[in-house]
C-alpha cells in the first residue's frame, strides 16, 4: 500500500517536476532493470538475527562513525567519526576518546603497514556539516605517536568523462607527479571515500565515488544514489615518487574495495562495490585480463558499502540499506528522477534494516547473509573482523557506542 501511495504522489506532481527547475545539479544516468536477488543469497540467509541476540556495545561515549581499525598490541584502535575527528578505543580501559581533529571529516582508514605508527586516511564534506574553505578534500596521513600531519592528495588529474566502465591498461595509464599538477590540468578532490594499501605500503588505492564540486558523504550522497550516474573512479597514490594516476572511470559510486594478489605478490586485480548499482565488481589491472572487468554479485538486496577481510581471507561487507521497490521503479524509470531530487530529503522514505554479506575469498561464493530490522543497530557501513569479534561500524550521527558480535554467532556455509 505504500508503494502505491508513493506512486500516486510522484504521478500527481509530474508536471511540476518538468516545468520546475531542478535545485541539484545531478546527472542522471541511463534505466537500469534491477532483477530479483539471486538465490545463492537467499540460499545463505541466516534463519535467527545475531543482531537481537549478540550483540554487545561498549565505549559509549564514541559517536557514529565510518571506519574502524586496530593495534591489538597496544589495545588501541581508532574510528573516523561524524563528528569530524578521529577517536582513539583504549581496550585496556574501556574507553574512547577524541584523538585528532582532521580537515572535513575522515572516512576510510587504514595502517600504512605492520608497524602500525601510521595511519593513512580519507577525508571528506559530510552532508548537512558545514565546513572551513581551507579544509580541502584528499587523502591524508598522521604519525601516531606524535600527530605529525600532512595531506598526500588534495588534487587530481582531470579527466575524460566520456570513459564509462573503462579500466585503463598498463599502457593506457599516464601517471601525474603531485607538484606537477597545476591549475590548468587539475581539478580539486571531489569525494575521498575508501583506501586500500599494498603489501609494500608504496601503492595506495583510493575510491572517488562520484566527481562533484559540491560532493559530500551522508546525505550529500543520497542525489548520487537517485541519479545512478557512472563517473565514479579508482585513483593509484604510489608513494615513492608521489604520484598519481587514474585505474578506473565510469563506475558507479565506487565506494569500498579490496585487493587481489597474483602469484608475484603483485595487485593483479581489486574488487569493489558499486554501492548504488547494487553490486559488486572485480576490475583486471595486470595479466592477460588487464583492461577489463566482471560483475561478481549482482542485484544485491541493498546498498553495499565497505569490506574487509578476516584472517582466513574471507570478505565481510557491510549493507547499510536495503533495496526496495521504490528503488526498482525509480530506476527503471529515470524520467522520475528529476522529480525525485527536488524533493526534500526529509520527505523520502528510509528503511531502518541493515544487515551484512559475507563471501570466501576468492568472492565466488556467498556464507552469510542477514538484514536486520534496525532495533538494534543502524547503518552498517562495513563488517571489520578484529580477534574472536566481528565489529560494526555505524554510519549515523544519532549512534553511539561501539558494537560487536563475537564470531562464533555467525555460521557461515561452509
Amino acid at each position: 500500500m505504500k508503494f502505491i501511495l508513493l506512486l500516486l504522489l510522484l504521478f500527481s506532481f509530474q508536471i511540476f517536476a518538468f516545468c520546475s527547475p531542478s535545485k541539484s545539479k545531478i546527472k542522471i544516468g541511463q534505466p537500469v532493470e534491477l532483477g530479483k536477488i539471486p538465490d545463492s543469497i537467499t540460499k545463505a540467509e541466516s534463519k535467527t538475527d545475531p543482531f537481537q541476540s549478540f550483540l554487545i556495545q561498549e565505549m559509549k561515549d564514541l559517536v557514529g562513525h565510518d571506519d574502524l581499525i586496530f593495534d591489538n598490541i597496544s589495545g588501541t584502535g581508532y574510528a573516523s567519526g561524524m563528528d569530524g575527528w578521529i577517536w582513539k578505543l583504549d581496550f585496556k580501559t574501556g574507553k574512547a576518546e577524541r584523538w585528532f581533529d582532521p580537515p572535513l571529516n575522515p572516512a576510510g582508514m587504514s595502517f600504512l603497514d605492520n608497524k602500525k605508527d601510521k595511519i593513512i586516511f580519507c577525508s571528506s564534506r559530510l552532508g548537512g556539516e558545514k565546513h572551513p574553505d581551507n579544509e580541502k578534500v584528499g587523502l591524508y596521513e598522521i604519525e601516531i605517536t606524535t600527530k605529525k600531519f600532512r595531506s598526500l592528495v588534495k588534487i587530481l588529474p582531470k579527466s575524460s568523462s566520456r570513459d564509462f566502465g573503462k579500466v585503463y591498461t598498463a599502457k593506457e595509464r599516464k601517471p601525474f607527479l603531485i607538484k606537477d599538477l597545476k591549475p590548468e590540468n587539475s581539478r580539486p578532490f571531489s569525494l575521498c571515500n575508501d583506501i586500500a594499501i599494498s603489501p609494500d605500503a608504496d601503492r595506495i588505492y583510493i575510491t572517488e565515488p562520484f566527481e562533484r564540486d559540491d560532493a559530500a558523504m551522508g546525505s550529500g550522497a543520497v542525489p548520487e544514489a537517485i541519479g545512478l550516474f557512472p563517473h565514479g573512479k579508482l585513483w593509484l597514490y604510489e608513494r615513492k615518487n608521489e604520484s598519481v594516476t587514474l585505474l578506473l572511470s565510469g563506475f558507479t559510486f565506487i565506494d569500498g574495495i579490496l585487493l587481489e594478489k597474483s602469484a608475484n605478490q603483485k595487485e593483479e586485480s581489486v574488487v569493489f562495490t558499486e554501492t548504488t548499482r547494487f553490486r559488486i565488481i572485480r576490475a583486471f589491472l595486470e595479466g592477460e585480463k588487464s583492461g577489463k572487468s566482471e560483475v561478481v554479485l549482482d542485484n544485491l538486496p541493498g546498498l553495499a558499502d565497505g569490506m574487509e577481510r578476516d584472517e582466513q581471507g574471507k570478505i565481510w561487507v557491510g549493507i547499510i540499506k536495503p533495496r526496495s521497490k521504490v528503488i526498482n521503479f525509480i530506476h527503471r524509470n529515470p524520467w522520475i528522477k528529476p522529480f525525485v531530487l527536488s524533493l526534500p530529503q526529509s520527505i523520502l522514505p528510509v528503511a531502518k534494516n541493515t544487515g551484512i554479506l559475507v563471501l570466501n575469498p576468492e568472492a565466488e561464493k556467498v556464507l552469510y547473509f542477514k538484514m536486520h530490522d534496525g532495533s538494534k543497530i543502524r547503518d552498517i557501513s562495513v563488517a571489520v573482523p578484529n580477534g574472536k569479534r566481528i565489529y560494526f561500524p555505524v554510519f549515523d550521527k544519532t549512534s553511539r557506542g561501539l558494537f560487536s558480535i563475537p564470531s562464533e554467532n555467525f555460521s557461515l556455509i561452509e
